[in-house]
Parts: structure tokens; sequence; C-alpha cells
């Protein structure tokens, strides 16, 4: 496991023990930096356009259900959220290897921004 795998992981356990109020907050970053990802997949020369709309298309499906699993918490209902974060990020992951391989420092550069804030 890389480095940066094992610090993910700190992260997403980190998350756990965060006030509802805090979770939203982080959560508010990781869309932010989803923007980033997304400038991200289009500036990549690499990947053919389809790849890359098949990334956009996922990574669009996963902020979906971010908001909705922020807008839970705003409501103050707290219904495991970073498990299901956790899930979501690795279910649609899962469906593009570009968008995959983008997540891992979306979600780093993310917590390093709400945890600057703090």
């Amino acid at each position: 496991m890389s480095e940066s795998h094992i610090r993910f992981q700190e992260v997403v356990n980190a998350l756990h023990n965060l006030s509802i109020f805090d979770k939203i907050k982080f959560l508010e970053d990781l869309l932010f930096y989803f923007t980033l990802t997304g400038r991200g997949i289009w500036s990549d020369d690499k990947p053919s356009d389809p790849e890359k709309i098949e990334a956009f298309k996922w990574l669009n499906e996963l902020s979906h259900r971010i908001w909705n699993i922020r807008a839970e918490l705003q409501q103050g209902e707290d219904n495991d959220s970073i498990t299901r974060l956790y899930e979501n990020m690795r279910f649609y992951g899962e469906q593009s290897d570009l968008l995959r391989m983008h997540l891992l420092s979306t979600v780093l550069n993310a917590f390093e921004k709400f945890k600057m804030k703090q």
C-alpha cells in the first residue's frame, strides 16, 4: 500500500470523528475540489475524449450523491455519512479508471484545505 493510500485511509478514519458541522464543511471543500478534478481530467492529453466523457459522467453522479449526503447532514441526520461517502467514491471510481486516478489526490487535497481552515 502506497503512502498516499495510507494517508487516504487515515483521512477517512478522521472524517468519522468529525461533528456534523465539520462533515458538511469537508464535503463542501471536496465538492470544490471536484471542479479541479474536472479541469485535470479535461486538460490531460493522454485519455481519449470518450474516456474523458465517461469520467465526467461518473464524477457528476458522485457529486450528486455527495450533495445528498450533505443535505442530510444539514438536516441534522448522520446516517453513516462517511461510510456512504467512501462507498460512493469506490463505486464511481470503479466505473472509470480515469476518474479513479484523480479521486485519491482530490480527497487528500480537500482534507488539507479543510484542516487549514480550522
